[in-house]
């Protein structure tokens, strides 16, 4: 499962006017009904907020993994985002957020949310790759970023 084949320029988000995770969560479920991965209908915004009441997805080094798994849902959908400034998200290393990763997934098959998360995390693992989205300027090269890592000879070499 390759992270780059599931962004679209339509679901990736620059310079977000947020002030707090909400509005970063927003933005972002706005670009994926914007590119057709998901029914304005479905209660997104509720479901990513009561899973980020459970336990904070902010995942540390500035990075937050925000996710829901719906009912009315199939298969998965995925948005990148980067607020102008970083955000609060009860991150483990106490840090804010600057790199967003929203997942939608389908309820009934928890094992893809599972995976998608896990690719998420080992590929932002890399500090080059934190460094390369924080610096990128369109959404075409958050794409390409992930298409070189990922066909490069390890995950998480930006290099």
């Amino acid at each position: 499962m390759e992270i780059w084949k599931q962004l679209s320029p339509a679901s990736i988000r620059l310079d977000i006017p947020a002030r707090d995770k909400a509005e970063v969560f927003a933005t972002l479920i706005q670009g994926l009904v914007e590119s057709g991965k998901v029914d304005p209908e479905l209660p997104v915004l509720e479901e990513v907020l009561r899973r980020e009441a459970v336990l904070s997805t902010g995942v540390g080094n500035g990075v937050a993994l925000p996710h829901a798994r719906l009912g009315d849902f199939t298969g998965f959908a995925l948005a990148f985002g980067r607020p102008q400034a970083p955000v609060d998200v009860g991150a483990v290393d106490a840090c804010p957020a600057d790199l967003f990763f929203l997942l939608i997934a389908d309820r009934r098959d928890p094992s893809t949310i599972v995976r998608v998360l896990g690719r998420l995390a080992r590929l932002c693992d890399s500090e080059d790759t934190r460094t390369v989205l924080r610096a990128v300027q369109t959404p075409e090269q958050v794409i390409e970023l992930f298409r070189s890592v990922e066909s490069g000879p390890a995950d998480g070499d930006a290099g």
